[in-house]
């Protein structure tokens, strides 16, 4: 009776998960402050904002670009993908260095950097371009900013569908070649009929991530001054007065165009049928040199493009002011502690967050949990609306509080001040860090031992006494957990979204604000955003996913021949 509790429980708690955020941005656009303070419902400001004709030209540019990016993402990564192929060759590696560099590369940096080679003539040879094109022009925008726009966040989508597909291709069992020889046929039909099925769904998700991330991306909209996009209205709205409950209602479009999006590719790709082989000692196929070459071009074309953006970025940063001025710059040294801050929060949050989950789906049982994370990843928000999420929350205590229903808060105290944006900061992050990590688990029991069990039993059956076997267990996947939290925490210390929501002045803002606020300053302070730049930059590539390997303990399970 009590594991049947247990398990209502459980199911119930990651119900409300899924549900909540939802729940809080739909009564946040339905609930406002009437003129006395007191809390009313009416559809009229929702009605407002879904009826202006300008929030759905902001969506369309915003679509248009988050789709060319995740079309991007599929059709050039899994272009780029075949190019790499098999393993082998130290021409694979470097492409894989350079596909990681260019995938770990904020766009809102790419976008900092073009915008650099903007000012410096690239706006007027566009408009020559234009001139020169004749009735062509009318199919490209007059303002650069949107090609830039397209082009930060292609290259880093483009890179990691190719290591999407190539991940998904190391994992299938090579034994897929041996029954596309039999079947005949010519190489791409071979191809696409047996090996495309099963690698389609690992470059969807990644579409779906691109796409989910340049929705209402604010970075890039924001240095390039495109306001008719979604996320520099999000932005906008948010640093208003009244942000509530229009605020609400865009958050509530991003989410929902989001999961239509990756719903629909859901149907695209299918079921993801993929299962891992042991590819030890399995037959390669030769090297060439017409693969070589190609993936010298690529690994040349991906890292001149990346270290273009950098040099631009380098070109804001070598004016105005000495490096050294820069790093004693008491300024700069806040930003850097509060980054610190925020990412440690959030990586701590997230791992807390996710043994948590992974015991209510362990008590939930695996149907419960399955539809959890079906829910979960189609209504994951965006990263900015993550943001407007957190704030809805606040807002609610604000509505509770004027309905009479919640008194004053002590922790509203103990937040004062500086505090508070940074704390919800944190917490937004952690919610888009949360959403997006859902489904990496496996589904299955969540004691400590779970993970490493079958390495356990391998370590014991190669010789190993029982403690020691433990310790080669835990120690296996003990540098993959530092890795995920190295990585988060770095990912949340530089990025612009959501934190740009709340930390939005000067004497609070992270890194990824602080490139926006100090962008449009004076000389000086345009070198301190260049500055922050390329520190945000190096700290993203330390995290790039060039695919470290994994240590491993020796199994039984290995192949015959051992």
């Amino acid at each position: 009776m009590i594991r049947l509790i247990s398990g209502w429980f459980a199911s119930l708690t990651l119900g409300m998960l899924v549900v909540g955020p939802l729940a809080a941005l739909g009564v946040c656009a339905l609930a406002d402050l009437g003129p006395d303070g007191e809390a009313r419902a009416s559809l009229f400001p929702a009605a407002v904002t879904l009826l202006d004709p300008f929030v759905w030209a902001t969506l369309r540019h915003s679509v248009l670009v988050a789709g060319l990016a995740s079309l991007a993402t599929i059709v050039g990564g899994t272009l780029v993908g075949r190019a790499v192929g098999e393993p082998g060759g130290i021409s694979r590696s470097a492409a894989l260095v350079a596909l990681g560099i260019a995938a770990a590369s904020p766009p809102y940096l790419i976008s900092l950097g073009a915008s650099a080679w903007l000012d410096a003539g690239g706006s007027a040879a566009w408009g020559r371009l234009l001139l020169a094109s004749g009735r062509w022009s009318r199919f490209f925008p007059v303002d650069p900013g949107w090609i830039a726009w397209v082009a930060a966040s292609t290259i880093p989508g483009a890179a990691a569908g190719a290591l999407a597909y190539l991940r998904a291709l190391d994992g299938l069992d090579p034994s897929w070649r041996e029954a596309a020889a039999l079947a005949g046929g010519s190489r791409a039909g071979r191809w696409r009929r047996l090996a495309w099925p099963l690698l389609r769904p690992a470059v969807a998700r990644a579409g779906a991530l691109t796409f989910a991330l340049t929705l209402a991306d604010p970075g890039a909209p924001l240095l390039l001054g495109l306001r008719r996009t979604l996320g520099y209205q999000m932005v906008l709205v948010a640093t208003g007065d009244a942000p509530f409950p229009a605020l609400a209602s865009l958050g509530l479009i991003a989410i929902l165009t989001a999961a239509a999006w990756r719903a629909g590719l859901r149907l695209w790709s299918g079921r993801d049928r993929a299962t891992a082989g042991d590819r030890g000692d399995r037959p390669r196929p030769p090297a060439s040199w017409r693969r070589a070459v190609a993936r010298t071009i690529l690994a040349t074309g991906f890292g001149a493009s990346v270290l273009a953006g950098m040099v631009g970025i380098g070109m804001g940063a070598s004016g105005g002011a000495t490096l050294g001025r820069m790093a004693a710059d008491p300024t700069m040294a806040r930003v850097l502690v509060r980054s610190l801050a925020l990412g440690l929060g959030v990586a701590v949050l997230a791992a807390l967050s996710n043994r948590i989950v992974a015991r209510l789906e362990a008590s939930a049982g695996p149907a419960a949990a399955g539809r959890f994370r079906r829910l979960a990843k189609a209504s994951a928000p965006p990263p900015l609306a993550a943001g407007v999420v957190v704030l809805a929350l606040g807002r609610l205590l604000v509505l509770a509080a004027a309905a009479g229903w919640a008194g004053r808060s002590p922790a509203a105290t103990v937040l004062a001040g500086d505090r508070a944006p940074l704390v919800a900061a944190t917490l937004a992050a952690w919610l888009a860090v949360a959403s997006a990590r859902i489904g990496r688990r496996p589904l299955g029991p969540a004691e400590p031992d779970a993970a490493p069990g079958p390495r356990l039993d391998a370590a014991a059956l190669a010789g190993a006494r029982r403690g020691s076997a433990r310790r080669l267990a835990r120690g296996a996947s003990f540098g993959g957990g530092w890795r995920d939290f190295l990585a988060t925490l770095a990912t949340a210390a530089v990025a612009v979204a959501p934190a740009v929501l709340v930390l939005s002045s000067a004497s609070i803002a992270t890194v990824g604000p602080g490139v926006l606020l100090f962008r449009e300053r004076p000389e000086s302070d345009a070198a301190v955003a260049a500055m922050l730049g390329l520190i945000a930059w190096v700290v993203a590539l330390a995290t790039a996913p060039i695919g470290a390997r994994r240590r491993r303990i020796a199994s039984t399970s290995a192949s015959p021949r051992a």
